[in-house]
């Protein structure tokens, strides 16, 4: 069966970091400028926590500020190599932003016990993975409405090789097409097929690589460039010339409720907390002190606030009071008597105080873990 043509007229790109745009998508730029398309390029972060393939630039991380202005000025510059000037002298240009006023950080990336990429433990408020997917998909939409692209491009869902940045860019572009395609005619959604993926387009070869390898050069921080071929990992090198895969992909509501299923299992935390407390809430010392419900009030106070300053989002926690509050109505409604109302007062404190420490921690206007740790770099 023959490949589509990608030919989009207008073309919007959103890529977490620079160089991902010149990496994954250097043919498609150059090939849809040499036919007369117009490009945006929308870049979520600055790249402030890449890992740098020249020595002599080593001293660059760990520090956000100093490397996300080194990798801005090598964005600038590899955008050049895909200007194109007419006989009149008219340049033709990419378009290019980066995502609203917020300055989200690049996240960085970890490799698990299984080899594979994963997000870090410790992330500041302004991470790109630790901002809610609707934020960013506002800010891909404003660029939406004002450039009107026919066609998106970004990730696949893994986010490619699997940087965490790169799957909330995929989430965050995919909600982003499908509310605007609610008011507006929504544009097609391509993303990047990785190899050995099923694609529907394949772009770009001999006569576009040199200008792929003009804009790689330009971001020689992160890239290593040999005369025919680049790679990001010594001995595993790329052709210039090979075409990169684009697959059509569809849009749906899943990825508005995905965030929400991936927090489910915040139910049962919350029916356990409840169950644990209730039966912990009656314990006292010899001389009366009410120390179990002490110590319930604390549980479910620390595991609400966990779920509020690591998760960064406020879904578990919804959903792990809403499993708490039903557990301690079902076991005070219970006809045979339940251990909520075996003394009066102790029950009606935890009953009462549990709820109202919840909702204390669900209406706190903002938990910033960032500022009680003196090394975390929070947003600039």
């Amino acid at each position: 069966m023959a490949k589509q043509q990608f030919n989009a007229r207008r073309i919007l790109l959103v890529h977490a970091h620079p160089d991902d745009e010149s990496l994954f998508t250097g043919h498609v730029m150059a090939d849809a400028l040499a036919r007369g398309a117009e490009v945006y390029l929308l870049t979520l972060t600055r790249g402030e926590r890449g890992k740098v393939k020249l020595a002599d630039l080593k001293p660059l991380e760990g520090h956000n500020a100093e490397m996300g202005a080194f990798r801005t000025a090598e964005l600038m510059n590899a955008l050049e190599a895909y200007d194109l000037t007419d006989e009149a002298g008219n340049t033709t240009k990419i378009q290019r932003a980066f995502a609203g006023t917020r300055h989200y950080l690049d996240s960085g990336m970890r490799i698990n016990a299984l080899g594979k990429p994963t997000r870090k433990r410790i992330l500041d408020e302004m991470s790109l993975v630790a901002v809610a997917t609707p934020v960013i998909a506002d800010d891909i939409i404003k660029v939406m409405n004002s450039f009107r692209p026919d066609a998106v491009v970004t990730y696949n869902s893994k986010g490619g090789f699997g940087h965490p940045d790169h799957k909330k860019a995929y989430d965050a572009t995919t909600l982003a097409v499908r509310k605007y395609g609610k008011t507006h005619r929504a544009p097609q959604l391509w993303t990047i097929a990785e190899p050995g993926e099923r694609f529907d387009a394949a772009v770009g070869g001999a006569k576009t690589a040199s200008v792929k390898k003009a804009a790689l050069s330009a971001h020689a921080s992160q890239v290593l460039i040999n005369e025919e071929t680049y790679a990001l990992v010594s001995g595993k090198e790329t052709r210039f010339d090979q075409p990169e895969h684009l697959r059509k992909t569809s849009v749906s509501s899943w990825n508005s409720i995905k965030p929400w299923l991936r927090s489910l299992w915040a139910l049962p935390l919350g029916f356990l907390a409840a169950l644990v407390g209730t039966m912990l809430h009656l314990s006292q010392t010899t001389d009366g002190m009410p120390i179990g419900l002490v110590l319930a009030l604390i549980i479910v106070g620390s595991l609400a606030l966990a779920l509020r300053i690591l998760r960064r989002s406020r879904g578990a926690l919804y959903l792990m009071a809403l499993g708490f509050i039903f557990t301690m109505f079902q076991l005070g409604q219970n006809p045979g008597g339940s251990q909520l109302v075996t003394n009066g007062n102790l029950s009606s404190y935890w009953f009462y105080g549990s709820i109202a420490v919840l909702a204390v921690i669900v209406m706190f206007p903002r938990l910033r873990k960032a500022t009680w740790n003196r090394s975390a770099s929070g947003h600039r």
